[in-house]
């Protein structure tokens, strides 16, 4: 059993129901999602195939496995137990997989977070999950001596590579002392195993218990019916591991269907291009303002991307302006998807083959069911028309240790997530944008992203984001207000401003117009690369 108190986790009576309805999703109730990972690919003869590039690296499950039961054992060792929380601290590397597969095998909770932090965020952390062990790459341990003083739980800091600081335990000693052996814990399927935390674009970082189960059927639904995956098939992407997207495409996928993926540190569009190339990927993963980004970059970087055959794109609305110039630089086509840390994964996506319909999320995945809901009575929505995204499947919304918001989270068994949609009559989902995010001007409701797909289609916008302001006339309560950031070659002026608005009212809705234009050299971002909406409304930017 694991050592979790009741109160930490989400209330029976608000819990999510979880439909495991595919054959595929029919797990065991004892289960352990690093022997599902690593032990039985092994036992069925693929202990030598090739999980992870990495530089000039290519790690096999064998050599995965060996390095996940020495740490299992020596974090065993130290003490940590099952149901104790680990935060992790490190890039996109093979040791943040070994570290995690250890964890999960030994029954304890990996808390993954991202390198940006700084130690406020990462002190938050270890007091909301009551971690008693860090691992951290040593290049990363400054914010983390700045939060030390005000850690309540940690008990044992782990650094991996030469730190110079005392009170560490050495990674790669630790690794050879640990035996090569290592019995897994009798987890449950719905054990937590990971603990992740909302990127805060919205607000306050809330913790969301992934379970073992969890873990499989993100790949067990997606990878079987929407894009299933061949034998040269090679994955890489932009989100990192610490973000929901990025365990599905460099976790879940490879180590569940035996295709590599690449893992990198350095992840600008640059970089990302020459590996493209260098491994001949195939699959590839962004949020959409990186996939604009790589765009740009291609118009310079000579890379052949040709190996490419399915791009797919979470995190933040895709503008049809973004899906065009990608489809022009990379030479294919954007398939959009809805999904949440809450969820884990996607939710909804195309088919791989399927024709891409503008502005469209695709379906639900197979396993999950999606029904768009009057926010107020909960009633479905006629097709068409737009409303709340309920969801139930076999992951769920279950937030870590706090029950007003998941009371208010899970209704009858759905999960609710604060984002508006609409369905059409052949079931194609189409993202609004957020509850909270929508501006009220003039008595009608809107959506920022409807706002910025017509911006980011003159030539002059690299990156823009809407949000509610003050009218300058006083004739609203509100107005729409867009940020915008300029591609190279344009300068901020108020004849640009006046341009770009008399573009949006050739070509969006009067009632959608942007009456405030103000420029901005960056737009603020979480570490996944969404941007920061909350921190626009509260904040100035000067140009």
């Amino acid at each position: 059993m694991q050592s979790i108190p009741e109160s930490f986790l989400p209330p029976p009576q608000c819990s999510p129901d979880l439909l495991f309805s595919l054959p595929e999703l029919n797990y065991p109730l004892r289960l352990n999602a690093a022997v599902e990972f690593l032990d039985r690919p092994i036992a069925r003869g693929w202990g030598d195939r090739t999980v992870y590039l990495f530089g000039e690296r290519r790690i096999s499950y064998r050599d995965l496995a060996g390095d996940v039961n020495r740490l299992g054992n020596a974090l065993a060792g130290l003490g940590i137990r099952p149901g104790d929380r680990v935060l992790l601290r490190i890039p996109d590397r093979p040791e943040h997989a070994v570290c995690i597969l250890a964890l999960l095998k030994i029954g304890a909770v990996a808390v993954p977070t991202f390198t940006l932090l700084r130690a406020a965020d990462i002190a938050y952390r270890e007091a909301d999950a009551e971690a008693i062990a860090l691992i951290a790459d040593a290049r990363f341990l400054d914010e983390v001596e700045k939060a030390r003083p005000s850690f309540g739980f940690v008990r044992h800091c782990i650094a991996i590579g030469e730190t110079g600081r005392a009170g560490y335990h050495d990674y790669d000693a630790l690794l050879a002392a640990g035996g090569s052996s290592l019995t897994p814990a009798p987890t449950r399927r719905d054990d937590v195993a990971l603990l992740l935390y909302t990127s805060g674009s919205t607000g306050e970082p809330k913790g969301c218990c992934e379970s073992h189960s969890d873990l499989l059927a993100i790949a067990d639904g997606f990878c079987n019916y929407q894009l299933p995956l061949r034998a040269q098939d090679v994955i890489a992407g932009q989100p990192p591991l610490a973000f929901s997207m990025g365990v599905g495409f460099f976790l879940s996928y490879p180590l569940r269907f035996g295709v590599p993926a690449v893992l990198m540190e350095e992840k600008k569009p640059e970089a990302m291009l020459r590996a493209i190339e260098r491994h001949r990927v195939t699959i590839l993963g962004a949020v959409p303002t990186y996939y604009n980004m790589l765009a740009l970059a291609a118009e310079s970087v000579r890379a052949d991307v040709s190996s490419l055959r399915d791009l797919r794109s979470a995190g933040e609305a895709l503008s049809p302006a973004v899906a065009a110039r990608v489809l022009e630089r990379l030479g294919s086509p954007i398939r959009d998807s809805m999904g949440s840390t809450e969820s884990l994964h996607i939710i909804s996506s195309s088919r791989h083959g399927d024709p891409v319909r503008e502005g469209s999320c695709g379906r639900p995945i197979p396993g999950f069911e999606i029904v768009v809901r009057d926010p107020d009575t909960f009633a479905e929505m006629p097709r068409g028309r737009p409303g709340l995204l309920t969801f139930r499947g076999p992951t769920g919304t279950k937030y870590w240790r706090k029950p007003d918001v998941q009371a208010k989270s899970v209704r009858g068994g759905w999960s609710m997530l604060q984002d508006s949609v609409r369905m059409d009559e052949e079931g194609y989902l189409y993202y609004i944008g957020r509850q909270d995010d929508m501006i009220v001007t003039a008595g009608y409701n809107v959506a920022p992203t409807e706002v910025e797909a017509v911006l980011a289609r003159h030539p002059a916008v690299l990156e823009c984001a809407c949000i509610p302001a003050p009218d300058p006339d006083g004739e609203r309560s509100q107005v729409v207000k867009a940020w915008i950031v300029l591609r190279e070659g344009f300068a901020a002026s108020g004849e640009l401003a006046n341009e770009i608005q008399t573009f949006f009212k050739q070509h969006g809705a009067p009632h959608m117009y942007p009456r405030v234009i103000g420029f901005a050299s960056s737009l603020p971002k979480t570490p996944t690369g969404k941007i920061r909406r909350s921190e626009l409304r509260t904040q100035g930017l000067t140009g």
